[in-house]
């Protein structure tokens, strides 16, 4: 009886031991075969999303995780199909699933940080583009989402300190070129800036957009002649030659540079790809009557004010208008209109005084005069006003 009870538990215990032994040579034969089917599957799915075939893709990817449910790629692969379909949900359960299969590839941690940011969870997608940069330092899409994030959080010398930490690392990138420029121009750092865009442009020959931006540091940097140059060379190509803010600033430099000729061409040529800019024909009207071309600036300034009655600007550059034809009573009305648009523009204040001396009530002028100069004591303007009516 003993010995029945013994071959019994040896037996047991051999039966036991083949459970334990590992996967048979035909269970791992099955798997490699499964894996080869799956990659080729997967090979299959990538080339269907390349085309935005997603409803086929979708199948295919389907297939192989039947065959491979452990596949971090295929489960990748369905995120970011699910993503191109606004699937934000599904999609973000199919990639914590590849984190978990593959927790050091970078994609799916990306693909996180864009869910996020579309869920507009900013935060936690600047974590995951955090952690994808991690694990792939050199991919500067990673990098540039980084900073992205920062920006959108209000964190901008953060994102800059991110960005020029990685220039020389990304020495022949000229897009983290373009974004440390752009960054540093909203800092306020024009001179660097420069720096950056002439870099980036030698990088990308090609790219024109970079060469606007170093036109518009340029002329923040009071480097008028330089963006010039840059910008009479842009009007010449597509789709410059039919962007209105490109003539735009191109007249403003041209004014800067004391050329009222030009400018009130580039302002002409604006306002004909732009209609319906009070700012370019006001600009318009100001350098036409620069180049003391009265009647240009008269129809300039009146399209300005039809557009938009409440700027002052355009009043007050009216009557100077009026001024210069000898029509001083308009110059007056003009005048009155720019200070009650703007009461503390000491400026409009000396103009209506200018044009009540004009018209010979120097009582009133010395009244307005004073006025700007209690608005602002000290105005140069109102000062020299007063003092040539006391003589």
């Amino acid at each position: 009886m003993r010995l029945r009870t013994t071959s019994v538990a040896f037996a047991a215990l051999l039966a036991l031991g083949c459970q334990n032994k590992g996967p048979s040579d035909k269970e791992i034969a099955q798997k490699h075969w499964n894996d080869t089917r799956s990659s080729i599957l997967c090979g299959l799915a990538q080339d269907q999303y390349k085309a935005h075939d997603f409803d086929h893709c979708k199948e295919t990817i389907a297939k192989g995780l039947q065959m491979s449910p452990t596949s971090p790629q295929l489960h990748t692969l369905l995120a970011k199909v699910q993503i191109e379909q606004g699937q934000l949900e599904a999609a973000e359960r199919e990639l914590e699933v590849s984190r978990r299969f593959s927790p050091n590839d970078p994609e799916p941690y990306y693909l996180s940080g864009v869910i996020y940011q579309r869920w507009q969870r900013l935060g936690t997608a600047l974590e995951f583009y955090r952690q994808a940069s991690e694990r792939a330092p050199a991919e500067l899409a990673y990098v540039l989402a980084q900073g992205e994030m920062l920006v959108a959080l209000n964190r901008t010398p953060e994102a800059l300190t991110l960005l020029q930490a990685k220039v020389a690392y990304f020495e022949n990138s000229a897009a983290i070129r373009d974004a440390v420029g752009q960054l540093l121009v909203q800092t306020g750092q024009y001179a660097k800036a420069i720096d950056m865009f002439r870099q980036a442009s030698i990088l990308a020959e090609d790219d024109d957009s970079i060469r606007q931006r170093l036109a518009m540091a340029y002329y923040k940097n009071k480097q008028y002649r330089q963006a010039a140059e840059i910008l009479n060379r842009l009007t010449q190509k597509e789709p410059y030659s039919k962007q209105a803010t490109v003539f735009e600033l191109l007249g403003e430099c041209q004014l800067q540079l004391a050329d009222a000729h030009s400018a009130a061409s580039s302002f002409e040529t604006a306002s004909e790809l732009n209609s319906l800019s009070p700012k370019i024909w006001q600009n318009y009207g100001r350098a036409a009557l620069q180049e003391n071309d009265l009647r240009r600036a008269d129809y300039a300034l009146r399209r300005s004010i039809g557009l938009d009655a409440s700027s002052s600007e355009s009043h007050l550059l009216l009557g100077y208008v009026r001024l210069r034809e000898n029509r001083a009573k308009e110059a007056l009305a003009s005048f009155q209109k720019a200070s009650s648009l703007d009461p503390n523009d000491t400026t409009s204040i000396c103009m209506v005084g200018y044009s009540y001396e004009k018209l010979g009530q120097r009582s009133l002028a010395r009244r307005y005069y004073g006025e700007a100069l209690r608005v602002r004591p000290g105005d140069d303007m109102a000062s020299q006003l007063m003092a040539q009516i006391d003589k």
